[in-house]
C-alpha cells in the first residue's frame, strides 16, 4: 500500500463517531484502526472507546515504533481487544530493509512483548515474496515462541507500493499454501492462516485439511476500507472507490454501491473463478484480479486450479453434538461464527460425516482446538500496516 504523511482533509473526529454510530446500525460487529500508522492519529483512543462502548470488537494494525507499556494500557483501557504486528523476517537486518526502518525489528518484537505481557491477543503477520519465501517455517517458529495467537500469512497483492516488490509464482504460492495446510497442527494452540489466498479453501478441502473457516474474499461482501479522506473502496488493496462518507451515507453506500453489488454476485464472476465449483468458498481475490487485469470481476492469477478437477463441495445437511454447538455459541460475532459454521459443515461434506463431535471440531479447526473461542472472532481480519512511518 502507500503511504507517507497524512491527507490534506482527513475525516475529522466529530465525522469518524457519527460513521461510528452509522456503523453500529447497520450492525457493523467489527472495527480495525489500521493505516499507515493508527497511533499516529491523536483521537484514536477516542474513536477505539467509541466503537467499544457500542459492543463492538475493535482490533488494531500497528508497525509498533510507538507502542510502550503507556500505549498499551490505554490500548486495553479503551477497548481494545487484539494487536496485528507485521514481522517479515527473522533476521532484524532483513525486516529493517525491507520496512525501511533501522529499528523496526526492534521495535515490531518489543510491541508483541509489551501487547502479550497486557493480556492482548497478539496476531503476528508476514508478507510473504520471493524474498523471505525461505524463511516461512523460520517465522512460524518465532511467532509461535512469542505466543501468538495466530500467524497470519499474507500473499503480496500488487499495488501501491507492492507493484516494486517480487511476487511469488502462481506454482510457489500453491506451494507455499500446501505447507501451510499441512503444518497447521504442528505449532499448536497457534493458528496458521492465508491472508489475500482464498484458494487456500479450495487446497484444504482438496487435502482433506482442516482451516475452511478461514479465507474467501470478503471484500466488499463483509467488510470494506474507509480511507482518512472518506472514500470508501471494497478493501484495503483495492482504489476502486465505491463511494465517499461525506457525498454519501456510510449505509446508502454500502446497500446501494454498484462496485458493492457486482462483487456479492457470484454469477458474474469471470474465467475460472466464473466457472469454478469452488467460488462460493474461495471467489478468489478480487484486488488481485483487479491488480492484474483492471478487472474486480476477472480470475485470480494466483491461483492454479482447474474447475471441474475435483468433485465440488455438495449440500450437505450436518448436526453438532452439544458440546460443539456449546463451543460456536462462545464466538461473540455472528459473521465470524457463522464461516466457522459454513466451514464444519464443508469439511463434514469432504469426510462424509452427519454428525460433528469435538474431536471432529478440533480437525477441521485446524490449530485452534486449545484456545478459548471467544477470542477467535479477529482471527480472521487483521489488515497488515502499510507503512513504518
Amino acid at each position: 500500500m502507500d503511504a507517507g504523511s497524512s491527507a490534506e482533509d482527513e475525516l475529522g473526529t466529530e465525522e469518524c463517531l457519527a460513521l461510528i454510530d452509522e456503523m453500529k446500525a447497520l450492525g457493523t460487529e467489527m472495527l480495525i484502526l489500521t493505516g499507515g500508522e493508527p497511533l499516529l492519529r491523536r483521537d484514536i483512543y477516542d474513536l477505539a472507546s467509541k466503537a467499544s462502548s457500542l459492543g463492538m470488537w475493535v482490533v488494531m494494525g500497528t508497525n509498533g515504533v510507538l507502542v510502550n507499556e503507556h500505549v498499551v494500557k490505554k490500548m486495553v483501557d479503551c477497548g481494545i481487544k487484539g494487536v496485528g504486528i507485521s514481522i517479515d523476517s527473522v533476521d532484524p537486518d532483513r525486516h529493517n530493509a525491507f520496512r525501511g526502518g533501522s529499528n523496526a525489528w526492534k521495535h515490531s518484537v518489543r510491541a508483541l512483548e509489551i501487547c502479550r505481557e497486557h493480556g492482548l491477543e497478539v496476531l503476528v503477520q508476514s508478507s510473504i515474496m520471493a524474498d523471505n519465501r525461505d524463511e516461512l517455517k523460520d517465522l512460524l517458529a518465532f511467532a509461535r515462541s512469542k505466543d501468538a495467537w495466530s500467524f497470519n500469512v499474507y500473499f503480496l497483492v500488487k499495488t501501491g507500493r507492492g507493484m516494486e516488490l517480487n511476487d511469488l509464482t502462481a506454482q510457489e504460492t500453491e506451494q507455499c499454501l500446501r505447507e501451510l495446510i499441512e503444518c497447521q497442527n504442528d505449532f499448536e494452540p497457534m493458528l496458521i492462516r492465508a491472508k489475500c489466498a482464498p484458494q487456500f479453501k479450495q487446497l484444504s478441502y482438496e487435502m482433506g485439511g482442516g482451516g475452511l473457516e478461514s479465507g474467501g474474499c470478503m471484500a466488499g461482501t463483509e467488510y470494506c476500507r474507509i480511507t482518512p479522506e472518506g472514500n470508501v473502496t471494497p478493501c484495503p488493496y483495492m482504489d476502486v472507490i465505491a463511494g465517499n462518507v461525506r457525498s454519501q451515507s456510510f449505509t446508502e453506500v454500502w446497500n446501494t454501491s454498484s462496485v458493492f453489488s457486482d462483487l456479492r454476485d457470484l454469477s458474474k464472476l469471470k474465467g475460472r473463478c466464473g466457472a469454478c465449483e469452488f467460488n462460493e468458498l474461495c471467489g478468489g481475490c478480487r484486488c488481485r484480479a483487479y491488480s492484474a487485469t483492471g478487472d474486480y470481476l476477472a480470475e485470480d492469477p494466483a491461483c492454479m486450479y482447474q474447475p471441474g478437477s475435483m468433485e465440488a463441495p455438495r449440500e450437505w445437511d450436518v448436526s453438532f453434538t452439544d458440546p460443539v454447538s456449546n463451543r460456536l455459541d462462545k464466538i461473540p460475532i455472528e459473521f465470524i461464527r457463522n464461516k466457522v459454521i459454513k466451514g464444519l459443515t464443508a469439511y463434514a461434506s469432504r469426510h462424509g460425516l452427519r454428525v460433528i463431535t469435538q474431536s471432529d471440531m478440533d480437525k477441521a479447526m485446524a490449530g485452534a482446538s486449545k484456545r478459548s473461542f471467544g477470542s477467535l472472532a479477529g482471527s480472521s481480519l487483521f489488515r497488515p500496516h502499510s507503512s513504518d512511518q
